[in-house]
């Protein structure tokens, strides 16, 4: 790791560098059982994360990899824990209009880089490991909630679950994909409750393309959303999917941890 951390930074600008360095770092030093992590975020962890996400600093990440490693903050929990509660700590201000929509987009930009840095960090300490489930992970048309669906890509992989992330994808994208390899399930990302007509067209193209027996699971902030007028059950039938969960395991047992020979992405 450490050779090519140095490789890494030769060939990046000083601040994607030191982006890649954190990365690889909290995969290779921090990582302990890639299991999904839970729980609330220590403040002044989060406090640092934002501040890197806000300002861009270079000495930010060099403070919060110091602190993390000192407070026993798993690798796996800067993903599951803390980038979340720093989107919706920057969307809540948003929202109360103590930040505009350009310092926003970048702070949340930055974020989307770091979690990106992550995902390749996690790949590569786990290439040959991927045994399980094959998915495509998808995004309705309407949702701009990337950062989540990264997110659920990343839990995913490091279960070993292979994916294929596709972001809107349109009919004829879709198809193709269908057309061209096999999956165990499709997972799609809704968080949106005006995007679930959206969803339920994607979902009828998928049964077109794919047949009835293609488990498709519906995730994401819409199951907790829509949870305080329907059942999960009820969410699900509306929009034509076969499960409706912000749950991961739950989401892998309903499609019965088939396995494939061949990665997704």
């Amino acid at each position: 790791m450490d050779s090519l951390s140095h490789m890494l930074e030769y060939r990046q600008r000083p601040a994607e560098a030191v982006l890649t360095k954190f990365a690889l770092r909290c995969v290779s030093e921090l990582t302990r059982t890639h299991r999904i992590e839970s729980g609330e975020p220590q403040r002044d962890v989060l406090h640092l994360l934002i501040r890197h996400a806000m300002t861009g600093e270079q000495g930010a990440l060099t403070e919060l990899y110091g602190m993390i490693q000192h407070k026993g903050v798993s690798a796996e929990q800067v993903v599951d824990v803390y980038l979340p509660a720093a989107i919706d700590r920057i969307g809540a201000d948003w929202h109360e209009c103590e930040m505009d929509v350009l310092q926003t987009s970048i702070a949340l930009s930055r974020l989307q880089g770091l979690l990106r840095e992550l995902g390749r960090a996690w790949i590569s300490d786990r290439v040959g490991h991927t045994s399980g489930p094959c998915v495509l992970l998808a995004l309705p048309a309407g949702e701009q909630h990337t950062l989540g669906t990264m997110i659920a890509a990343n839990q995913l992989r490091r279960v070993g679950v292979s994916v294929k992330l596709c972001l809107v994808p349109t009919q004829g994208h879709l198809q193709k994909l269908l057309s061209e390899s096999r999956y165990s399930a499709v997972f799609l990302s809704c968080s949106n409750r005006s995007c679930l007509a959206s969803c339920a067209e994607l979902i009828k193209t998928i049964r077109d393309y794919s047949g009835q027996g293609m488990p498709v699971v519906c995730g994401g902030g819409i199951v907790a959303e829509m949870g305080q007028e329907m059942t999960s059950r009820a969410l699900a039938a509306q929009i034509g999917a076969g499960l409706a969960t912000a749950d991961i395991s739950e989401a892998l047992a309903f499609i019965g941890g088939q396995s494939r020979q061949f990665a997704a992405e």
